[in-house]
């Protein structure tokens, strides 16, 4: 930068001040003068922050149905965990295996047990496990849908299959039941406020 001369008037020159301004041929455009520019609002400023504060309600009620959704959908996965358990429980017991999952049927265990020893076979035990656990397996299905009727008619039905655990003196068994029953609870509730 070389210094500018200094006039009578201005004093000594200095190498701290700016040279003299000149008109380029190529202006640079301004930083915000691209664009068309917004038509000033009508509306007064509480207006426009209620018209904001409507999009974050509608956001929030969306995010918390989306929850009671996933809520509804996961607690009606578990009829379907139980179903699955109690098949696995079922072959074990036509394999002659001694181990069980808890979470799975007491009424099926306790019916494969007694359709083996009776001599029934295999057939009476897949019999009665295909109307048992299909009929668990639909509840699961209609729960998943967000019936609320589906997961009163799950928690009954397990909870008095908890029962059988309860009489048999099989705690571990009974506390798992519960456990479940309140996670159908829990579907319930969410499906009920999804209505």
């Amino acid at each position: 930068m070389e210094p500018i001369p200094s006039s009578p008037t201005s004093g000594p020159s200095s190498f701290f001040r700016r040279p003299a301004s000149t008109t380029s041929v190529f202006p640079r455009p301004r930083p915000n003068a691209f664009g068309p520019v917004r038509p000033a609002s009508l509306t007064s400023d509480a207006t426009r922050g209620a018209a904001d504060a409507r999009p974050r309600a509608d956001a929030r009620a969306t995010g918390d149905r989306e929850a009671l959704e996933r809520r509804c959908r996961s607690s009606a996965r578990w009829f379907f965990w139980v179903a699955a358990l109690s098949v696995v429980n079922s072959a074990a017991t036509v394999a002659g295996q001694p181990w069980r999952f808890v979470i799975g049927l007491a009424i099926t265990q306790l019916s494969d047990g007694l359709a083996l020893h009776a001599a029934y076979g295999i057939a009476m035990v897949a019999v009665v496990d295909a109307v048992v656990l299909g009929a668990l397996a639909l509840l699961g299905r209609f729960a998943h849908r967000g019936r609320p009727w589906a997961f009163v008619a799950g928690a009954v039905f397990y909870a008095l299959d908890g029962l059988i655990f309860v009489v048999a003196g099989e705690w571990i068994g009974a506390a798992f039941h519960a456990l479940v029953v309140v996670i159908a609870l829990r579907g319930l509730a969410a499906a009920r406020r999804l209505r």
